[in-house]
């Protein structure tokens, strides 16, 4: 019996995938559990199992093709099966001797007729497909990736609902840079960056409920919990994943959670669901000589903070000049729900934890 090998429920969020890579092609015999192609979320690469055993009597799509969750990509059966025995095709006997002269297989033909009877012009132009497939010079472009389009699409839907308001401050880092040697002497552990501001952003949204919150229709809604993204570049992709009730969170469970998730990012086994339901992002550039930068604002975040370079700089000090390690970030918020006093005292906020060491307190 021919048996379908359909794209699965890939969750909510995933309406398309890409097929990555065929791991068996036509002709290939198969087994049931055993992986038939890897496939790409908005998020990550998936391997596919195959639900039945036999021979692949036919693969429907290229690698680099897009499929909608739950069509078919392939078929198996036994020995000597065929496609038809599991797809009635309404097609003549002659266009069936006509498809076959030209070359062309008729279970890939998609029927023009509202009735599914496949005609002389369906094989006609996929006759043409086919020649222009063979004969034509490859063209010379890129192909975005779905986990590419489905950031593009984010950042349009940013950029044309949600009306940024941007804000820089400048930090003093000593104390940060300071402790984190102090870790790095006592238990040989280097704390990111990162999770030192995750881990205040985290303190400071939960002193301002607001900044938890995010715009639906016409209501503002609320977090249940103050989870925060944080952006992280691999291979020239962008992905967002969440550190879940930061604000519970020590420092170091922090650090260490950031650790996870990059494996997962590199190993290309993170999912959709742990990139999604974050009040607000952290994206850090300061290992690139970039001073400061604004942060797009994902849809569902009430902002974004973006953190600049840590270099060397005068400031004043008791009316003397001195040298500090200074970093510059800009908060950018969504302006319909959150006005300038409050983007104002939030970096206040953070500003203070980080200068005053107070994470030495909590983390």
């Amino acid at each position: 019996m021919v048996t379908e090998i359909k794209i699965p429920d890939m969750g909510t969020t995933v309406e398309e995938v890409t097929i990555v890579k065929w791991r068996k092609g036509k002709g290939d015999f198969i087994k049931v559990g055993e992986i038939i192609a890897e496939i790409e979320t908005d998020k990550a690469v998936v391997e596919l199992e195959s639900v039945a055993e036999g021979k692949i009597l036919e693969t429907l799509y290229e690698e680099g093709n897009t499929v909608k969750q739950g069509s078919v990509i392939a078929y198996v059966g036994k020995e000597g099966e065929t496609i038809e025995e599991k797809v009635s095709l309404k097609i003549s006997p002659a266009l069936k001797n006509l498809a076959a002269k030209l070359g062309v297989d008729i279970s890939r033909i998609k029927a023009s007729h509202p009735d599914g009877v496949i005609t002389r012009n369906d094989i006609l132009n996929a006759a043409k497909t086919e020649k222009r497939r063979i004969f034509l010079p490859e063209k010379k472009y890129q192909e975005i990736p779905f986990h590419q389009r489905t950031v593009i699409k984010k950042v349009v839907k940013s950029h044309l609902e949600i009306p940024p308001v941007h804000f820089v401050a400048s930090i003093d880092m000593e104390k940060v840079m300071d402790f984190r040697n102090k870790m790095v002497e006592k238990n040989k552990t280097r704390i990111s960056y990162d999770a030192f501001f995750i881990f205040s952003c985290a303190r400071c949204i939960k002193k301002i409920p607001v900044m938890s919150s995010y715009l639906s229709g016409e209501k503002i809604e609320k977090r249940q919990e103050i989870s925060i993204a944080l952006a992280v570049a691999y291979r020239d992709k962008l992905f967002t994943p969440v550190i879940r009730s930061a604000d519970t969170k020590t420092l170091m469970d922090i650090s260490n959670i950031i650790g996870t998730v990059v494996k997962k990012i590199e190993q290309g086994t993170i999912s959709p669901e742990e990139m999604e339901g974050a009040c607000f992002l952290v994206s850090n550039l300061g290992m690139y000589p970039v001073e400061q930068f604004t942060a797009i604002i994902y849809p569902g975040h009430s902002g974004a903070l973006a953190i600049g370079k840590i270099s060397k700089k005068f400031i004043v000090e008791n009316d003397e000049p001195v040298v500090r390690n200074m970093c510059n970030i800009t908060l950018s918020c969504d302006h319909r729900i959150i006005n300038g006093s409050t983007a104002g005292l939030f970096l206040k906020e953070v500003k203070e934890f980080l200068e005053n060491g107070l994470f030495m307190e909590e983390g």
